[in-house]
């Protein structure tokens, strides 16, 4: 079996420990973690909740109401989503969150993400049948994507899914198209004196936490209510690589370690281009301080594309000459130069060298 395989099966056991699905002795002494982490959570989240996870009936159409008149459509929602799960909507909750549903609908749309676009149209589709049958083209056409988006990480049975759900809605018609979407205003340039207002305004906290950190980072140094965004963020969209790579920083700034590992994790399984996902976790170590899992991650990145102009190996190489705890450069580098065609190496082995 090939170098590049062994790697792959490496990394997929890894995946393996991270969700409890491996058996086998020689996978689960892979899987054992120092006596001061066993029992400890791996999803960033506390074992014990500070409070009850789900609100009673009282309590959701209390909150619903308050977010409403605060302008916190990204809490309402959650809300309203809450009491419909209960089967507890009154006709006019109901219509109100056909409302956020679709308009969230429409935020993910503008952020092309397939799969929680057709989630949220079928998810307005059941509670008002009426609605969701003049969104039928709509609901097609996202469901195709979705089925798309599925099919690019190699999540067959998601796709197949999503491919079928569009099938019975009757398929996409071509001659259909979406409505043209506004632009997307820029994030501000300094903190909205109101932070969380102006953050939970719109249906989907992505659409505007996620350019916000992007432009003006310091927005999560209040890790409280960073946490309590980020549980927000993985209700509302748990594939998003963009969520993931927030949620695994913040978890890490918390200390929540495992967290982080997780979240780059699925990171890497949301990611097409599994060897990119694997390099934006190890930035996220690079943030964090924690060079040696940085590295780890860097070196993971250049086995899976095993390629030598990558240049996720002068990372690795870089990373392991100053931390040859994790790692050896010599061996990565005379790795990379036998892969190398002959007339390459020499300019290669300058490019490593300058690493």
């Amino acid at each position: 079996m090939s170098p590049k395989k062994l790697w792959a099966l490496d990394y997929a056991a890894l995946a393996l420990c991270g969700v409890g699905l491996v058996s086998g002795a020689r996978l689960l002494s892979g899987c054992s973690l120092p006596p001061w982490q066993i029992g400890a959570p791996l999803n960033g989240r506390p074992s014990i909740p500070p409070s009850e996870a789900r609100l009673t009936p009282r309590e959701a159409r209390e909150t619903a109401n308050r977010e409403r008149a605060f302008g916190h459509a990204v809490l309402e929602l959650g809300a309203l989503s809450s009491l419909a799960a209960a089967e507890r909507l009154g006709e006019g909750e109901r219509a109100r969150l056909g409302d956020l549903l679709g308009a969230r609908a429409e935020s993910f749309r503008a952020m092309g993400r397939a799969a929680p676009w057709s989630r949220d149209l079928e998810t307005l589709a059941r509670l008002d049948p009426a609605r969701g049958q003049k969104l039928i083209g709509e609901r097609a056409g996202a469901a195709a994507a979705a089925g798309d988006a599925w099919k690019a990480i190699g999540a067959r049975g998601e796709a197949q899914a999503a491919f079928d759900r569009a099938a019975l809605l009757g398929g996409v018609d071509r001659s259909w198209r979406p409505e043209p979407l506004p632009p997307v205003p820029p994030p501000p340039t300094t903190l909205p004196g109101d932070v969380e207002g102006w953050v939970l305004a719109g249906p989907a906290l992505s659409a505007r936490l996620l350019p916000l950190a992007a432009a003006l980072p310091a927005v999560l140094d209040d890790l409280p209510r960073a946490l309590r965004w980020v549980e927000i963020l993985l209700d509302e969209d748990p594939s998003s690589p963009d969520v993931l790579e927030l949620v695994a920083f913040v978890f890490g700034r918390a200390g929540r370690l495992g967290g982080t590992e997780r979240m780059l994790m699925e990171l890497t399984f949301h990611s097409p281009d599994r060897a990119a996902g694997l390099a934006r976790g190890a930035a996220v170590w690079e943030r964090l301080g924690r060079p040696r899992e940085a590295c780890a991650q860097w070196i993971r990145a250049a086995r899976w594309r095993d390629d030598v102009a990558d240049p996720n190996w002068r990372k690795a190489i870089s990373c392991t000459r100053q931390d040859p705890g994790a790692g050896d450069w010599r061996e990565i580098r005379a790795y990379v130069l036998g892969r190398a065609r002959p007339e390459e190496r020499e300019a290669l082995a300058a490019a490593l060298d300058a690493s």
